[in-house]
């Protein structure tokens, strides 16, 4: 994306593991920057070890859409739909260009990505039923907002809401937290990461936070941090910010 070493004698720490925040890290580190890895989370199984999910997809054409939210739910449905031999896919909508990735990548065509993303930008474009009986199937993670949901039914959607995986949180070494605390900057991607991160430095350090989307930004933002947000839920925009940060 950029070859040009922008970032060069700054320190980033980013909260999620390397394999899971590539091309984030490539990129950062071509830019010049020394990237400290800090995972937080941990994805995992639901507690229902994906039933929930096999029960939905075995349904899967009874739904006039199918709405999932994350790269890590795109990632468990379609290793599920896999699993169930399902080639017929219902209409399929997403929040944000990375959770669209995930789809396209495996050949299935995203009908609508809104510009906005996060679940209040989400609804204002989501079409509404066109009959009484009309039904989504929801995919989102166990500790999601319920606001999309209930936004949904309240437009007069049928909703099967089922959860694709869960965030637990993982230990984290003292070394490395004392590394991120002199760091110039963190990128956050998610609120959850926000909360688990202050919890363990008991106060908003380093400084500056870049994150992705509003919902992100703002619990930085409550938290003491200074946030620069990216616009939109990619690796493009979430770049983007970094520069916005490094420039001021």
């Amino acid at each position: 994306m950029n070859s040009k070493k922008t970032l060069l004698g700054k320190s980033l720490v980013i909260t999620r593991s390397l394999e899971q925040s590539e091309p984030l890290f490539s990129e950062l580190v071509s830019m010049g920057a020394k990237v400290i890895s800090i995972p937080l989370i941990t994805i995992t199984d639901p507690i229902d070890g994906g039933k929930g999910l096999e029960e939905k997809v075995k349904n899967f054409d009874s739904y006039k859409w199918v709405i999932v939210t994350s790269p890590n739910g795109a990632m468990r449905l379609l290793e599920t739909v896999k699993v169930f031999g399902k080639n017929h896919w219902p209409r399929v909508a997403v929040i944000g260009g990375s959770t669209a990735e995930v789809f396209e990548q495996s050949g299935i065509t995203v009908d609508l990505i809104p510009e906005k993303t996060f679940s209040e930008g989400f609804l204002a474009v989501f079409p509404n039923p066109e009959k009484e009986d009309d039904k989504v199937l929801l995919v989102q993670a166990e500790s999601a907002r319920s606001l999309l949901y209930e936004g949904l039914i309240k437009v007069g959607w049928s909703v099967d809401k089922t959860v694709a995986y869960r965030n637990i949180n993982t230990e984290v070494e003292t070394k490395l937290l004392l590394e991120a605390k002199n760091a110039d900057a963190i990128i956050f991607t998610a609120s959850s990461a926000v909360n688990r991160f202050h919890e363990l430095m008991g106060s908003a350090q380093p400084l500056n936070a870049v994150c992705i989307g509003p919902i992100t930004g703002e619990s930085a933002r409550t938290l003491g941090w200074k946030v620069f947000e990216a616009r939109e839920q990619s690796i493009k925009d979430l770049i983007e910010a970094v520069k916005q940060w490094a420039g001021s």
